[in-house]
């Protein structure tokens, strides 16, 4: 493997010293290091690999250097748009270091969200016009730092597409609230208070396979919605579904860091007045899904934020009573329950046996009941 601190440090030797981007389990060594090793000094944890594409375009506006940006490949969709219409050489010419975790990699086995962009990984890098050197943890450094520096020397972008296993991960401890309910917990908790007819839909992450176990647990039929990939899209779908099924109940099942990472959706759900959206977002503060690294959503004024964008009601609770107590015929929606819990997950949580297929047509069967 590839000492991850040492790498950055050759980085920064090499004047590449500012760092966005979003958190991947591939990349999770790296993130962590910035975090622990260099104390998050020039160090961003953005809202979207897109927005990542623009602080760091800002970056080397202001300073002339080469900023760094690190994302799943799955992210390349939201980076796309900033980096054609605005860091292409035939626009600005903006030099960056991206950094990319393969999840898809042909060669291996992989969840099927990620199979087909691991799929066109590569093509897309060259469809782009961004050269690239595919590495592991068995990749001489200083083959990368040549070849990263041929592009940049160019003031041409250059990308390191990142196996499985190729930086070290001390696997150091995020902080975590052990006094907080678990995320598992929460969200039985909050099955409890809805009726059995509700329509659940859970964001990518452990949050839909915690929901999954828990169908398994209590010999129940698993035809939620299951969001397995596209972060940050579960509310969106939610609304979708919400507009078409206004007699049916319908609760999307949020984490923090999909909700921040395209919260104009929760403005346009606030805009459509739907009395039968619920919104629970569980809030660890964290990208905990992908090794825990911090993000922003603690340092917001929420209930301000929720009602400024027109939601009906803001519910905030911290334990098993609090939830057992919100009375869902009293909060015509759209209303966003959020509930703080723990910065951890089962280690050895089990997936969604079925295709997402076969859970599309699940869903749906429960969907159209009358």
């Amino acid at each position: 493997m590839i000492n991850t601190k040492e790498f950055i440090e050759q980085l920064i030797l090499n004047d590449i010293n500012f760092f966005t981007g979003v958190p991947d389990s591939l990349l999770s060594g790296f993130s962590e290091s910035l975090h622990f090793d260099f104390k998050n000094k020039n160090h961003v944890i953005s809202a979207n690999e897109g927005s990542a594409a623009a602080i760091a375009m800002g970056h080397h506006l202001s300073t002339g250097k080469i900023p760094a940006i690190y994302m799943q490949n799955s992210g390349l969709g939201n980076f796309v748009n900033p980096y054609v219409s605005l860091m292409h050489k035939e626009i600005y010419n903006i030099p960056f270091l991206l950094i990319v975790g393969w999840r898809g990699n042909p060669e291996i086995s992989d969840e099927p969200q990620h199979l087909f962009q691991g799929k066109i990984t590569i093509d897309l890098l060259e469809l782009l016009e961004i050269p690239y050197l595919i590495i592991d943890g068995n990749t001489d450094e200083r083959l990368i730092f040549e070849s990263m520096n041929i592009s940049l020397s160019q003031n041409k972008p250059f990308a390191l597409i990142v196996k499985k296993d190729t930086f070290s991960n001390k696997g150091r401890s995020f902080e975590n609230d052990t006094n907080l309910l678990t995320r598992e917990d929460a969200l039985v908790s909050f099955l409890e208070i809805f009726d059995k007819n509700s329509v659940y839909i859970s964001t990518t992450g452990k949050l839909s396979r915690e929901l999954y176990k828990t169908r398994l647990d209590n010999e129940e039929i698993t035809n939620d919605f299951y969001t397995v990939g596209g972060m940050g899209h579960a509310s969106a779908i939610s609304l979708g579904i919400a507009l078409n099924k206004e007699e049916k109940t319908i609760v999307c099942l949020d984490g923090d860091g999909s909700a921040l990472m395209h919260l104009g959706n929760i403005g346009t759900i606030g805009a459509m007045g739907l009395q039968n959206f619920y919104h629970v977002l569980f809030n660890n503060s964290s990208h905990e899904s992908v090794g825990g690294q911090p993000n922003i959503y603690k340092d917001l004024k929420r209930k301000d934020l929720f009602y400024g964008l027109n939601y009906k009601n803001y519910v905030y609770v911290e334990n098993k009573d609090e939830i057992k107590k919100i009375n869902i015929s009293e909060l015509k929606g759209p209303t966003l329950i959020e509930v703080k819990v723990q910065n951890s997950s089962d280690k050895n949580l089990i997936r969604p046996d079925k295709s997402p297929v076969e859970n599309k047509k699940l869903f749906r069967s429960k969907l159209n009941k009358g």
